[in-house]
């Protein structure tokens, strides 16, 4: 759920949908602002107004006209108008409002008529001004001559449908170049001026309910006008055609003045913005998208859309006007966005050449999670190779007769293709050895070549395997190709992953950052191991060894974050670092009255640049160290590449004053010729040899020879990894000065060195650890 602490997977998966409820709040917006979804709110009203039918007040009439009343050519229609307002008075209406304009005058009969008829009514009567924009989007109006209008007060009528034929919204004053004047709307209503003066028309209302008559109907001296007793009748003068209202189309204009007075009436002129409801959804979306359960999350979708149309049916009934166009567009964009990723998916979920499951399948089984089995992922060796030669139709074929002869022999487990070279499948057996035996079957089983076509094809086939215990699948598949990448058909076909833990994994891939960290806040010192003279005991030397302990994880094994320094390119640094350090432990021990050298190890991949040098240097001359007492330790000599380089910057660091040493002796391809070349002045035997002395002839003989070697070429031999005793004794009856190791002393702080040599010298040679 969202408290839940999601996986990387899960973490990248909700980022994206809040990415695509931002974009399509963005685009919803957009679209919006251009008024794209004018259509579809007008259709969602009609909707709503067609669903919802109510009684009008009664008190608002209207009589619609076929003819124009205001054609000055028939004046005889202005008379007929008068006779019918002046009926309409003895009828008892309230308030007359006549919307048309009388622009031309006529004869003076008519005209006068019209006006006596008007000024002489018993209750209200009004003349309608007709107000609109100009070719130059100035307000104009267009007004009755004075022959009819004199002393007949007048109203304003701003008629206007849009490109559907409706008149959504009414005004309650329409503003003129003479200032606001009230609408017809407003003045039939008998409302006042409010704060918001734009509102929604209610089409809601039954037209049965609302008292109407034609102007042909109503024109003879003996119609029936008894049912305008007692209401405000808008009378029609002039037709302007396209007018609709829900359900009905080209209806009298004169209706959107009654329907208007209506909703004013009713009181239903609430509006609320589309921008709030797209708003609120678009909120309620993002909270949604942070649940990780993809069946609650849908769930939740879901229910947010039925409430959006149960809203809108909703509003309906309590008469909102509401704009649902944008929430509907946003969860429109919304869901084509969440659709394109489902889509994008499930072509990642298969091969398109094979029909086969892909790796992408195989991260998103919740069957694997929940039980964990192995993960095996086979690497088919010069898979591009015979790609290339073979036909591109042949190339699913030559895919799927792999994966045949795999499910053969997998209890027809599910295949998983990944890029290229790549096949993955699991195996609930998780034991080491019975995984190999089966694995080397499989082996033997791709001994014999694959048929393609009429084609003969040889198959190198080796294995990465995971077997540690994370639910995190996408984790272990990535960890089983990492190794499977590494085996070879000839030495190692078959490797299992580290069973390192998720934590030390995260732990393992940050810890380039973390060994910054720990140079700058002290969590990365140094160790002395002494070297000792393996006649007498005494002390004639220290090796300054790195150690790092971290407050969580503990003491870090030196191999490890060394090798990462190395990939990092932090060598420099860390180097940089126990140089300084021991030349300052170097100048402490001669404050003690200790005159020790002091060995520091130098990575051979750090020779092949002055760099080096310049550091040396830099060091010696800050910490004012003897140079003499400085001895340089190149470890892993055979990763020279360059020796003649190599031989250059050895050269030059001799040349400073420190002593070159080769350390770890007798191991790698290059230690003879690197001895031959560089200028050393020290070896030290490794202790591959040294600890088997005891144990084996030919390592005490190998000892024995470098020992004679050294000795002929006049430079100090080092035997380290002295464990016991014993080995000690060999080593001193072997003529060997100089040895170091746990048996005499394990790496050990600053203190010690300085008790240990202030020690009785009975007890120098035990181990002081």
């Amino acid at each position: 759920m969202v408290g839940t602490k999601p996986t990387g997977r899960a973490k990248a998966r909700r980022i994206e949908r809040l990415k695509h409820a931002l974009w399509a709040g963005l685009i919803a917006c957009l679209c919006a602002v251009m008024g794209l979804f004018s259509p579809v709110d007008q259709t969602i009203w009609v909707a709503q107004h067609l669903s919802i039918s109510e009684e009008a007040s009664g008190e608002v009439a209207y009589i619609w006209t076929e003819s124009d009343l205001t054609d000055p050519n028939f004046p005889e229609r202005r008379i007929q108008l008068a006779d019918l307002i002046n009926r309409l008075d003895e009828a008892g209406a309230t308030e007359i409002y006549v919307d048309g304009v009388f622009s031309q005058a006529t004869s003076n009969e008519a005209d006068l008529a019209l006006n006596n008829s008007l000024r002489n009514f018993s209750g209200e009567a009004y003349l309608a001004q007709r107000v609109f924009e100009s070719v130059s989007l100035q307000l104009e109006t267009k007004q009755s001559v004075a022959q009819i209008a004199e002393g007949v007060p007048e109203v304003a009528s701003d008629k206007f449908f849009n490109f559907l034929g409706f008149d959504w919204e009414g005004e309650l004053l329409v503003d003129t170049p003479e200032g606001p004047r009230p609408s017809i709307a407003m003045k039939a209503a008998g409302v006042e001026p409010q704060e918001t003066n734009h509102f929604p028309i209610n089409y809601s209302f039954d037209l049965s309910t609302i008292p109407s008559m034609s102007f042909r109907e109503a024109r003879p001296a003996d119609a029936d006008l008894s049912r305008f007793a007692g209401t405000v009748v808008i009378i029609e003068a002039s037709q302007v055609e396209g007018f609709s209202i829900p359900g009905v189309r080209d209806i009298p204009s004169v209706l959107t003045h009654v329907f208007a007075a209506e909703s004013l009436k009713a009181g239903v002129t609430r509006f609320v913005p589309g921008i709030y409801a797209a708003g609120v959804l678009a909120l309620l979306v993002l909270i949604a998208g942070l649940v990780t359960e993809r069946t609650v999350r849908r769930a939740l979708y879901a229910s947010l859309l039925v409430t959006l149309f149960g809203f809108i049916a909703f509003a309906a009934v309590l008469g909102w006007r509401m704009g649902f166009a944008d929430a509907l567009a946003f969860a429109a964009i919304f869901a084509i966005f969440r659709l394109r990723t489902v889509w994008k998916e499930s072509f990642a979920l298969v091969d398109l050449e094979t029909n086969l499951p892909s790796f992408a399948a195989l991260e998103t089984d919740k069957d694997v999670s929940e039980t964990v089995p192995a993960i095996i992922v086979a690497k088919i060796h010069r898979f591009e190779q015979v790609r290339r030669s073979l036909p591109k139709d042949l190339h699913a074929e030559y895919m799927l007769r792999i994966t045949n002869r795999l499910k053969a022999a997998t209890q027809d487990a599910t295949i998983y293709l990944g890029q290229g070279h790549l096949i993955a499948w699991v195996m609930h057996e998780k034991d080491p050895a019975l995984l190999r035996e089966h694995l080397e079957g499989l082996r033997a089983l791709f001994s014999a070549p694959l048929l393609v076509s009429d084609q003969q094809v040889d198959v190198g086939i080796s294995f990465g395997v995971d077997i540690s215990p994370s639910p995190n699948v996408a984790r272990r598949l990535a960890s089983a190709v990492e190794v499977a990448e590494k085996t070879n058909e000839t030495y190692e076909p078959i490797a299992i992953a580290d069973t390192a833990s998720d934590d030390d994994l995260i732990w393992n891939i940050s810890l380039q950052a973390r060994i910054d960290a720990a140079l700058s806040n002290g969590e990365i010192y140094l160790a002395f191991q002494p070297k000792v003279m393996v006649q007498t005991g005494e002390i004639i030397g220290v090796e300054a060894l790195v150690r790092w302990k971290d407050p969580v994880k503990g003491h870090i094994p030196p191999d490890n974050f060394i090798r990462q320094c190395e990939t990092a390119g932090r060598m420099t640094q860390l180097t940089r670092f126990v140089l300084e350090e021991a030349c300052k432990a170097g100048n402490a021990f001669e404050d003690k009255g200790l005159n020790l050298p002091i060995a520091v190890n130098i990575s051979a991949t750090l020779v092949h640049e002055n760099q080096i040098v310049t550091m040396v240097s830099n060091v010696l001359d800050k910490t004012g160290f003897d140079p003499r007492r400085l001895t340089l330790e190149i470890t892993e000599t055979y990763r020279i590449s360059n020796i003649d380089r190599a031989a250059e910057v050895l050269n030059s660091l001799h040349k400073l004053g420190p002593k070159i040493s080769m350390d770890d002796f007798g191991v790698g391809a290059a230690s003879l010729e690197a001895l031959l070349r560089l200028p050393f002045s020290e070896l030290k035997i490794d202790r591959l040899f040294v600890s088997q002395m005891t144990t084996s002839a030919k390592a005490e003989g190998i000892v024995r020879s470098i020992l004679q070697m050294g000795k002929d070429l006049r430079i100090i031999v080092v035997a380290e990894g002295v464990e016991d005793s014993g080995t000690l004794t060999l080593l001193r009856d072997s003529g060997c000065l100089v040895a170091q190791g746990f048996g005499i002393s394990r790496p050990v702080d600053f203190d010690k060195i300085i008790k240990f040599q202030k020690d009785n010298p009975k007890t120098l040679l035990e181990n002081i650890v």
